[in-house]
């Protein structure tokens, strides 16, 4: 690999009609090499955001070398051919530009917002991290250590920390997505070099990559540094992906933990449907009605009426090849996990047997439309949204059809989906409870 351098240059309503200024305009095109590309320009604000997406995650690694996808998320910042290590985080800083990565189970990305007029800045450090990434043993055991320590604080020493790892190991028994983004403390010590160096190779490429760009830039100057910089990357193999199959589980799965915590909680978790599809947009309006606002359904009964939980959250996990509705509620002083539990049940036959109010129904989809609204608002967002798109559909306009998909779920859908994913026989269910002192 050669040497890359561097020259510095100086509320909608529900029955509204969606107007098309809500679509995020955007061209694509590909790379000789197969890098994707999506230019999304935008003069509102005098800064752009270059947004980077690999198409590896925690659930494309092996299972019994996990945590290489995280892994690589701290190593991309020690260094390069051109860059030292740190380096990446003080030019983009000294040029007065924000940067951050993050690993999910589908995809790892990376991003840097600053003046448009560093955007070849971003572009070149980049692309060399593409190209010539410093793999060695020395980074390699910097950033393990570092690992390490983040799963300690997050995982292991903190309260609750161990609740959602341990509900994807029982949910998801056949693919990747039994195991955390973090990955096992086994793996990391068992890890060698070697291992991660080719892990690197066979999906850190161009053509498993897209590069998004939003903001005030132009087009035809972007795409000038961007073949300057990312052009004459060399294509890789396609990466052999493992297979996924995904399995519903066969009777209902009970598991208490102990944990140093103080107030007993119940997690109880089903298995979704693939980001995109109807049924995800549906589950997106159930999570609202279970446990967005104070009179959302599990807050009002179990945490003010009944005083049984202290706090009710659900989310709806959209992943690219499933989902994962999740529910959880911290147990107040005195009550039983096994009452608490049975409370929470109570709550969600009611929805699956009744469905949802109108008003529950137009409130979930305004806070929808309005949280997208404010997301759309900032760049890195923007170029999030057709990255997602691009990278777990092929099809970067879905990001445009999404509120139209969301405005289209009805009561009945609700329901539906509940019924559906909601069976008992077929949750997982965590007691996490006080380890005895």
């Amino acid at each position: 690999m050669h040497a890359r351098a561097f020259i510095s240059r100086s509320g909608i309503r529900t029955n509204c009609k969606l107007n098309t200024p809500s679509n995020i305009p955007f061209s694509e095109y590909d790379l000789a090499n197969g890098l994707h590309v999506i230019l999304s320009p935008s003069a509102l604000q005098p800064i752009v955001s270059v947004n980077l997406w690999y198409h590896v995650g925690s659930k494309d690694e092996d299972p019994s070398r996990t945590g290489f996808a995280h892994l690589f998320e701290h190593l991309m910042f020690e260094g390069s051919a051109n860059v030292k290590k740190t380096e990446h985080f003080k030019y983009i800083q000294n040029a007065g530009g924000t940067l951050n990565a993050t690993t999910s189970f589908d995809r790892t990305n990376y991003f840097e917002t600053l003046p448009s007029n560093q955007l070849e800045l971003a572009l070149w450090l980049e692309s060399d991290r593409m190209n010539a990434l410093d793999v060695s043993r020395e980074n390699f055991e910097n950033q393990r250590a570092v690992v390490k320590e983040e799963r300690r604080q997050r995982y292991d020493n903190q309260p609750y920390g161990r609740t959602f790892e341990t509900i994807l190991h029982h949910l998801f028994p056949t693919s990747g997505y039994h195991w955390a983004t973090i990955g096992s403390m086994k793996h990391l010590d068992e890890t060698t070099i070697e291992e991660v160096q080719t892990f690197h190779k066979k999906w850190y490429l161009p053509n498993n990559a897209s590069l998004a760009i939003s903001g005030n830039f132009d087009t035809d100057s972007a795409k000038e540094l961007i073949e300057k910089y990312f052009g004459d990357i060399p294509r890789g193999a396609a990466p052999a992906r493992p297979a996924q199959p995904i399995t519903r589980i066969s009777g209902k799965t009970n598991v208490i933990l102990e944990d140093a915590v103080s107030l007993p909680s119940v997690a109880i978790a089903f298995q979704g449907s693939a980001i995109y599809s109807k049924d995800d947009y549906a589950i997106d309006i159930l999570s609202d009605c279970l446990t967005h606002g104070k009179s959302s359904r599990l807050h009002k009964s179990l945490v003010y009426e009944q005083q049984v939980a202290k706090s009710a959250s659900a989310y709806n996990l959209s992943l690219e090849k499933s989902g994962l509705l999740f529910i959880s509620c911290v147990a107040q002083s005195g009550v039983s996990p096994q009452n608490l539990e049975s409370a929470i049940w109570r709550e969600l036959g009611r929805i699956a047997s009744e469905g949802i109010t109108d008003i529950e129904l137009e409130k979930a989809k305004n806070h929808n439309i309005t949280s997208r609204a404010k997301r759309m608002q900032q760049l890195s967002s923007r170029a999030d949204s057709l990255q997602q798109a691009y990278t777990y559909t092929g099809r970067t306009e879905t990001a445009n059809e999404e509120l139209e998909m969301l405005l289209a779920v009805k009561r009945g859908d609700i329901a539906s989906i509940a019924a559906h994913i909601m069976k008992s026989e077929e949750a997982v269910v965590l007691h996490t409870v006080p380890k005895p002192s």
